[in-house]
């Protein structure tokens, strides 16, 4: 029993230490002044013939037409929305599968 807790103080003394390290890299970055901190280089001015063309963000009307092409007659409300969000994000985390088929039969 004294080795655990002599282990446990070891590792207990440890974590303060990385604290106390973190701690003080934080208050260097802070009180760092602005002029130290790496800024990113202004952007260059172009050009209208050097500068490349970016593609314009689709028009209100071709983005409905898209969400009624994958959807067709799906009415899609807010709160419906929400829970598909919600779907999406804790699939992506890897969450039990039970709660995204609750979350799934709360929106038929």
């Amino acid at each position: 029993m004294a080795s655990y807790n002599g282990d446990f103080n070891r590792m207990q003394e440890e974590a303060l230490a990385r604290l106390r390290e973190m701690q003080s890299r934080s208050r260097t970055a802070v009180n760092r002044p602005k002029e130290a901190q790496s800024a990113p280089p202004p952007p260059q001015r172009q050009t209208g013939a050097q500068r490349p063309q970016q593609p314009r963000p689709a028009q209100p009307a071709q983005r409905q037409d898209i969400f009624k092409s994958l959807f067709g007659d799906v009415k899609i409300d807010s709160e419906k929305a929400l829970i598909l969000l919600m779907l999406f994000v804790l699939y992506r985390n890897n969450a039990d599968i039970k709660l995204l088929l609750a979350l799934g039969y709360l929106l038929v």
